[in-house]
């Protein structure tokens, strides 16, 4: 079996810190890592509430920071935001490595970039929805309602789909 390695974008780090539950990251996943590049996005606001969690996890040593690759492979992703393109070319570089990577990602334009380049995805919601149907929370809509009301976008079909994929 090849091993599977999780390449988090800054959204989802900073959304499920928001919520205090950064930590099913951990509980789902045995390999989270971020590149130098979202580790700057996350951490440049200084010590606010959800950079702290992610601080934490960090000095903890369960989230873990890797290069950002450049894009010399031809890839041409520069349209994107600079963490997700970090992070899009570090799953392809795993990927060419004989490694499954898996990103954890939510915005739309760099969900449909790693889907053009067949990359396995999750988001926020399908993190909670994991969390729910593992057992490691009662229920995913709290969090879900949580999110949403921090000001996180969360469409209404992408709350639905969670739903339905927890079992509620």
């Amino acid at each position: 079996m090849k091993p599977v390695v999780v390449i988090a974008d800054a959204s989802p780090l900073i959304a499920l810190a928001r919520i205090q539950h950064l930590h099913l990251l951990r509980e789902i996943f045995t390999d989270v890592v971020m590149t130098e590049i979202v580790q700057q996005e996350v951490l440049s606001g200084g010590n606010f509430a959800d950079s702290v969690a992610i601080r934490a996890a960090i000095h903890e040593g369960w989230l873990q920071v890797c290069h950002s690759p450049s894009d010399n492979d031809g890839t041409h992703l520069e349209w994107l935001d600079p963490g997700e393109r970090s992070s899009i070319l570090l799953a392809l570089e795993y990927q060419r490595n004989r490694h499954t990577p898996r990103l954890v990602i939510d915005e739309a334009k760099g969900r449909a970039a790693a889907q053009n380049l067949s990359l396995e995805l999750i988001g926020s919601a399908g993190i909670i929805a994991t969390a729910a149907r593992l057992g490691l929370i009662p229920q995913a809509r709290p969090l879900l309602e949580s999110l949403r009301a921090s000001g996180y976008y969360l469409s209404q079909t992408v709350i639905e789909l969670a739903l339905k994929s927890a079992g509620e």
